[in-house]
């Protein structure tokens, strides 16, 4: 896609009671790279992700992370898809976390706590799996935020998600800064409505969770929704069946916890990553040929030329 300005305008979409996610919106938010930066200057990412059924989760998160300018990215994994992990990533400083049956411990939590301190964003969920292990190691993490006086933006995603739905009065948990990255099935399970409720109003429901969670939330999907816990809402103007394949989620959450972890508050962070997901996506699909056939993967190596858009209008 040469035209930075894209016609993304492939479905109806009313945007009425909400602000159009595009080009001219989004360029605000990109964040500048003096010369004279460092590696610190862009922040720290802390991604807590994978498993060793859902290895390419986190390796699509990671991956993602590192090409949207993160300064550095951190990864805790469980320690048998370390190896794997390491073979393919070369940027990536990796926090291998005690395992059993391919997924994280009981005990991984108790070492977490000693990771966290000098991060500026942490992203959990991409490939976790559900197990007991998983969930000590999410609500150790929230407890350690949430006591916490550094407010650290923390996405929560995919399996973080299904394990938060499934304890009582789980928003109660769910520490300032969060950003919530559900598809209808796991917005669906986080608040008991219907898939079928919620596609036939994305917008109010999208609107008013986050409202009465006190989060920015994304309402993934063909058209996704962005809420704040202000009542503001943001919509995407894309619906492609590129993003149609397992991974483009991961893909997504690494984009926003690297936007994170440079500065950008939770709702623009949230914004500008979904223009360049999308963006990505269509200029993927460009020089694939077919939307069958572009990948996640795929998304990510045009993750530059998004960017290189926006910074030229700088």
């Amino acid at each position: 896609m040469t035209n930075c300005v894209a016609d993304w305008y492939n479905r109806s979409v009313n945007i009425e009671s909400a602000s159009e996610i595009d080009f001219y919106l989004v360029k605000q938010f990109l964040p500048r790279r003096p010369d004279d930066s460092n590696k610190g200057s862009f922040g720290k990412v802390l991604i807590i992700a994978g498993s060793t059924r859902y290895i390419g989760a986190a390796s699509l998160a990671i991956r993602a992370a590192l090409r949207s300018g993160a300064g550095l990215v951190y990864a805790a994994i469980p320690e048998p898809i370390q190896t794997s992990l390491a073979a393919g990533i070369a940027e990536t400083i990796w926090y291998p976390l005690p395992a059993e049956k391919g997924r994280f411990s009981p005990e991984a939590a108790r070492l977490l706590p000693a990771l966290l301190e000098d991060k500026n964003a942490i992203l959990i969920g991409p490939g976790l799996g559900q197990s007991k292990g998983t969930k000590n190691l999410l609500l150790t993490l929230l407890n350690w935020i949430g006591s916490s006086q550094t407010r650290i933006p923390l996405v929560i995603d995919a399996d973080a998600l299904n394990l938060l739905s499934q304890e009582p009065d789980w928003p109660a948990l769910l520490p300032p800064n969060c950003l919530l990255t559900p598809h209808p099935g796991e917005f669906s399970r986080l608040t008991g409505l219907a898939i079928e409720q919620i596609q036939a109003d994305r917008l109010t429901f999208a609107k008013n969770y986050a409202l009465n969670w006190q989060q920015t939330l994304i309402l993934k999907g063909a058209n996704s929704v962005l809420a704040d816990p202000q009542g503001n809402c943001r919509i995407l103007p894309f619906a492609n069946s590129v993003l149609a394949h397992g991974g483009t989620g991961d893909v997504l959450s690494g984009i926003l916890v690297s936007l994170l972890a440079q500065g950008l508050s939770p709702f623009d962070a949230a914004s500008l990553a979904l223009w360049l997901h999308a963006w990505a996506a269509g200029d993927a699909l460009e020089a694939i040929g077919h939307p069958a056939a572009t990948l996640p993967s795929d998304i990510i190596q045009h993750l530059g030329k998004a960017i290189n858009c926006l910074s030229r209008s700088q």
